[in-house]
């Protein structure tokens, strides 16, 4: 929980962008932990919260949506979620942002994000290498770690990279950080539920170059999640309560 000197709860703001099977392993476990977590959905209508700079944080989530493809006539309100972004990283609040949610801090901090020329996309489980500072905060090489894009970030300038990927995967960059934000390309947040529903409703792209079939995906799963789902949860913990400044 992380509370001001009056005991309040400050509010740690989760932006969803498509209508998941069940809230993901991160926000279980951040309400678990007693904080004030506000699921905001701009791709409903929603409107985003206004910062103050006191917000415990801000978690920006995966969903279908290109930011690449972003105009005022599609999509306008991920446009709107950039300068939520800016807002959020000059007032110094912890950020965290998964697939699409990274690719939007990278199109924030003014990197590239597109997709391959040769259409290959990620969807499975993947060996990564950490880099030094990525095994600062527990990611350790030969990690297995879930992916669904078909997008992908190139490095910001004054971002720290954390991880890339291994040969099987076609995109080679997966974490990286830039003072209290942290963005990852990767799923951790993925559970059961959410998987059988990418599997249903995301099911044109398996077989696509770089993915893995679905029997692969599920045997990753049985594999792989508990440990992922560890360090996810480390590193939720420390990066919120590590960062997070108390309301006064």
């Amino acid at each position: 929980m992380v509370a001001g000197a009056r005991g309040e709860v400050k509010p740690l703001y989760v932006i969803e962008h498509w209508q998941i099977a069940e809230p993901d392993a991160g926000r279980q476990h951040l309400i678990a932990q007693g904080y004030d977590v506000r699921v905001v959905e701009p791709w409903k209508g929603e409107t985003l919260p206004a910062l103050i700079g006191d917000e415990a944080g801000v978690m920006i989530m995966g969903g279908p949506q290109m930011i690449s493809e972003a105009t005022a006539s599609n999509n306008a309100f991920l446009l709107d979620e950039l300068k939520f972004i800016e807002d959020a990283m000059e007032r110094q609040i912890p950020l965290v942002g998964v697939c699409l949610g990274s690719q939007m801090i990278a199109t924030a901090m003014g990197a590239k994000v597109s997709y391959r020329d040769d259409g290959a996309m990620a969807m499975g489980f993947y060996a990564i290498d950490a880099k030094p500072e990525g095994k600062a905060i527990g990611l350790a090489d030969d990690m297995m770690v879930l992916n669904g894009n078909s997008q992908t970030w190139t490095l910001p300038a004054g971002a720290q990279l954390l991880a890339t990927a291994q040969a099987d995967n076609p995109h080679a960059n997966q974490a990286f950080r830039a003072n209290k934000t942290l963005a990852l390309q990767f799923h951790p947040e993925v559970t059961r539920p959410i998987l059988t529903q990418w599997q249903s409703e995301f099911g044109e792209y398996i077989g696509r170059p770089g993915t893995q079939s679905k029997d692969q995906q599920n045997a990753g799963f049985e594999a792989y999640d508990a440990k992922l789902k560890a360090w996810y949860r480390n590193v939720l913990d420390d990066w919120f309560a590590g960062h997070a400044h108390l309301a006064t």
